[in-house]
């Protein structure tokens, strides 16, 4: 009978989700109902946790199991002990994003001191890792040399406090997003590439991501920016191959402007909220790929791109343009937005593909689709349209891209979870709420992992109550980003509040209520984009 017990226990322990905090660690917090026993193994220590048992602490050397039936509130630091909690159902991961310039231009990292004060601070909160851009800005130092070793310290900063990492593969630029406030732009042997870049009707080039339509032109050393991207994937998986599915639980595939799966159609310095945008698709590939497409659909006439006669500039609105109004839904209207849209989808999923062909099956992989909530209330859903996303004429362009992600098995990031339709201004028809659902919707019955990012910096309950509402649909969510003001202590009090929730304790608002006394009236709708 004790036989039996124990193999049912140890399967138990196997289907029971688990995090550990890291190698010498200890369990913190309440310390009643404790429990030591006798186990030889991490694993042996597990299957003894049963019932209301919350956390185990292994010490190997003395071959002891503490069970804790007490919930963990921090972690202590205890040579040769390891402490692994239980993780319940409704459990979502929280990563916090760190600042854009974490690492400097020299590769070294700013203000580490600074930093693991921080990092300790938010120990305290109980949040699961952090997510952070690795350049390929930084990394690539030459033509084929890689230099990842500050990514290795800070990445040890996650490993000493039982964090994991989300890892995003940058192949854009840094800076020239709402956000950005940091400028480190391209290798310097790919920014001297001529016709590779993003250019609109004007004839100004965006050349903080590479133009998709050049994926496969050879340009530095005769290399092609899909060559590129594999070999920067299998010299970061090289040089942390231990580390992948373990220590570095996800990577994020950069696949555009913001490393988000878009065009650069709303870029900063040329777009206000909320205009429409403007197409990408005058670069001399983009214009051969059109012609193309145009001659294979026997109307060689469609070939030539839409000029801003008929669809405005960055700053219109979709009642001002002819191709927003009625444009859209005609036969050139139909064949236009799904070949801009289908080249957005091929260039997605070329990355995945190769991403997991690359790092294999252990690790998590992911890529980010932008939250453009503007016109979305509108026939044309035009601002959506510009950036790639064809969402109209019948079409929905997020079970398009679920997908195309359920192919490779990979996590879909979806961005502007915070934000309510109240918000937003009327003449804009946004509708982020609705949107959202319309993401939930696509990547649940395609069974999509979703993970969520808030798109603004907010520290207010409002923003965390609308996020927590998405919980029991979410993987994960990442939130944007660390700054001092989130490290304020009325601020991190609130978003401790909201990591216990989306932990599975209790409420945000009731949190905050409760032991800040936070007032329940809304925000006034001020908040943007």
């Amino acid at each position: 009978a004790s036989t039996v017990a124990s193999v049912a226990a140890v399967g138990d322990a196997n289907a029971t989700r688990w995090r550990s905090l890291g190698k010498n660690s200890g369990c913190g917090g309440p310390q009643q109902s404790i429990a030591a026993v006798a186990a030889s193994t991490l694993q042996e220590c597990k299957a003894l946790c049963q019932g209301s048992c919350a956390a185990v602490e292994f010490h190997a050397a003395q071959g002891a199991c503490s069970l804790h039936h007490s919930q963990i509130s921090e972690m202590r630091i205890v040579p040769g002990s390891e402490c692994v909690r239980v993780l319940g159902d409704k459990y979502t991961e929280v990563f916090v994003m760190l600042p854009l310039d974490v690492v400097t231009s020299q590769r070294t990292l700013a203000n580490p001191g600074k930093l693991e004060s921080i990092f300790d601070e938010l120990t305290n909160v109980d949040i699961d890792g952090f997510m952070v851009d690795v350049w390929w800005g930084l990394t690539e130092t030459s033509p084929g040399v890689y230099d990842f070793s500050v990514y290795r310290e800070l990445f040890e900063l996650a490993r000493a406090r039982g964090w994991k990492v989300q890892v995003v593969a940058s192949f854009h630029q840094c800076g020239g997003n709402v956000g950005d406030a940091c400028n480190i732009p391209l290798p310097s042997f790919v920014l001297e590439g001529e016709g590779i870049w993003y250019e609109d009707d004007a004839g100004v080039q965006n050349r903080e991501y590479i133009s998709l339509f050049a994926d496969d032109v050879p340009i530095a050393g005769g290399r092609t920016p899909i060559e590129m991207y594999r070999q920067w994937l299998e010299a970061f998986a090289a040089f942390f191959a231990e580390d992948l599915g373990g220590l570095i639980d996800e990577v994020m595939l950069g696949m555009g402007p913001a490393g988000e799966l878009r065009y650069p159609s709303y870029p900063s310095d040329r777009w206000q909220f909320c205009g429409v945008g403007e197409f990408q698709v005058y670069d001399p590939h983009a214009r051969a790929s059109l012609r193309a497409a145009a001659e294979k659909a026997k109307r060689p006439e469609w070939g030539t791109p839409p000029n801003s006669s008929a669809v405005g500039n960055y700053n219109s609105y979709p009642e001002q343009t002819e191709f927003f109004t009625t444009g859209f839904s005609t036969d050139f209207g139909h064949f236009f937005l799904d070949w801009y849209s289908s080249e957005l989808l091929s260039h997605g999923k070329n990355l995945l593909a190769l991403a997991r062909r690359v790092l294999g099956r252990k690790i998590k992989i992911s890529g980010k689709v932008s939250g453009i909530h503007w016109w979305y209330d509108t026939p044309s859903h035009a601002a959506e349209a510009t950036a790639g996303y064809y969402n109209t004429n019948f079409r929905n362009a997020y079970a398009e891209v679920s997908q195309m992600f359920a192919r490779f098995g990979a996590t879909l990031d979806f961005t502007c979870l915070e934000m309510r339709n109240t918000e937003q201004p009327a003449k804009c028809h946004s509708n982020p709420e609705g949107l959202v659902a319309q993401v939930v919707e696509a990547t649940a019955s395609r069974r999509v992992r979703l993970g969520g990012e808030n798109a603004l910096q907010r520290y207010d309950v409002w923003a965390y109550e609308q996020i927590e509402s998405y919980k029991s649909s979410l993987a994960s969510f990442t939130y944007l980003r660390l700054t001092d003001d989130l490290m304020a202590p009325e601020h991190l009090a609130t978003f401790g509040a909201f990591v216990g929730a989306m932990h599975g304790d209790g409420k945000v608002g009731d949190a905050v209520s409760r032991d800040m006394g936070a007032s329940d009236e809304a925000p006034p709708p001020t908040l943007r984009l």
